[in-house]
């Protein structure tokens, strides 16, 4: 795990940056949240080593996508921008 955030809707996100067994594997990172049942909920997956993540004003997810990523690939990174349905 490697951000935790409250959302607009009061639940806790979680980005995992790799859930593959060994080192981080693109494609392999998710957003999870934990629902007021307790239930966790993937929200996000097929993320690609993401480092960070935060609710904008607007109520939108953003993430930082291949920030993880090793030195000969630099300047790959980009932020995406998610509009999350509410949890419950």
């Amino acid at each position: 795990m490697v951000a935790v955030h409250f959302g607009p809707d009061g639940l806790l996100y979680a980005l995992e940056l790799s859930d593959a067994p060994g080192f981080p594997a693109p494609g392999a990172g998710k957003v999870v949240r934990v629902k007021h049942s307790g239930e966790i909920e993937e929200v996000i997956t097929q993320l690609n080593v993401p480092t960070g993540m935060t609710f904008g004003p607007d109520g939108r997810l953003y993430i930082s996508d291949f920030g993880a990523v090793p030195a000969p690939t630099f300047g790959v990174g980009r932020i995406l921008r998610f509009d999350i349905p509410p949890g419950f």
